[in-house]
């Protein structure tokens, strides 16, 4: 009898377990909002929480995207797929995701620059239009022409060089022409050094060109010395890149005096009667070119 008591006090129990969980799960409410490990505004540029600015607050680390949006970054465990927005064929990794025009996988310098700034007065946008895009003086520049993009061979790239600001220096290209050692001063934004801006000197001693007597007054013909500011404004300072102040006089130091305008009466292949380049392959390149000849 007292198993029979037994056996029939754990059926009610049961009964009633059953009962409450049913109650239970009868309750449970849907979720009226997804869950996010994002704040609000994580994909509006303007937002203090967008994520352009998160990731400049952790050093542009985007591998921490990848952990939850897939190494691809085609949505992973979150199925959020960047490459709704970042179209270009590298995604989120696009050079100009970080620098230049988001919109234009062309332009992969500022502007716009790290921090968004699209100015020529913010030093991180300065003259990178104005040496990679549109310059028409001499030949064109690339990023390796300023800066050092050496990584490890065992490291990506595009991971790689993220190491924080400032931007490495090491001019190679035009810029150190003729041995001379260029420098960039992160204080007051200046180029020192370059020969693309002036820093040459042709020696009467090694000249090749017929009775070099009639062409130098001196015992070389220099440019200037003058360091062009970067984020001053193209053309539109003094001591910035005019012929005159920011490169050469016309006629550079130790020429022998012509006329402002005649130099085109020597210097054809390069320049016409109107002062303007008309072979920038043939200015700025470590040559004298003179009377079609170069030297």
């Amino acid at each position: 009898m007292k198993h029979i008591i037994t056996y029939f006090a754990l059926i009610v129990l049961l009964l009633f377990a059953v009962n409450a969980c049913s109650d239970v799960k009868e309750d449970l409410s849907s979720p009226t909002a997804k869950l996010s490990v994002h704040p609000e505004g994580i994909g509006s540029p303007g937002s203090e929480n967008f994520h352009g600015v998160t990731l400049m607050s952790k050093n542009w680390d985007i591998k921490d995207c990848q952990r939850c949006h897939a190494a691809d970054y085609s949505g992973g465990t979150t199925g959020e797929n960047c490459l709704t927005c970042h179209t270009q064929p590298a995604g989120p990794e696009a050079c100009n995701t970080c620098h230049g025009a988001f919109a234009n996988p062309e332009r992969i310098a500022p502007p716009s620059d790290l921090a968004g700034n699209v100015e020529t007065s913010a030093p991180g946008v300065g003259a990178h239009s104005a040496h990679l895009h549109l310059n028409e003086t001499g030949p064109s520049n690339s990023c390796l022409t300023c800066h050092d993009m050496d990584t490890p061979t065992d490291v990506d790239f595009v991971h790689g060089h993220i190491d924080g600001l400032p931007a490495e220096m090491k001019f190679g290209g035009t810029a150190n022409l003729m041995g001379v050692t260029p420098s960039y001063n992160f204080t007051d934004n200046t180029c020192s050094n370059t020969y693309c801006h002036g820093n040459f000197s042709f020696k009467r001693s090694d000249s090749q060109v017929p009775f070099p007597e009639r062409y130098y007054v001196a015992d070389e013909i220099t440019g200037s010395t003058t360091p062009p500011v970067w984020n001053a404004g193209m053309l539109s300072e003094p001591g910035n890149t005019t012929c005159a102040a920011g490169c050469h006089m016309n006629p550079p130091t130790g020429h022998a005096p012509v006329d402002e305008e005649s130099c085109e009466s020597c210097h054809y292949t390069i320049v016409n009667s109107e002062m303007v380049i008309i072979n920038k392959l043939k200015h700025i390149n470590g040559k004298v070119n003179v009377f079609g000849m170069e030297y």
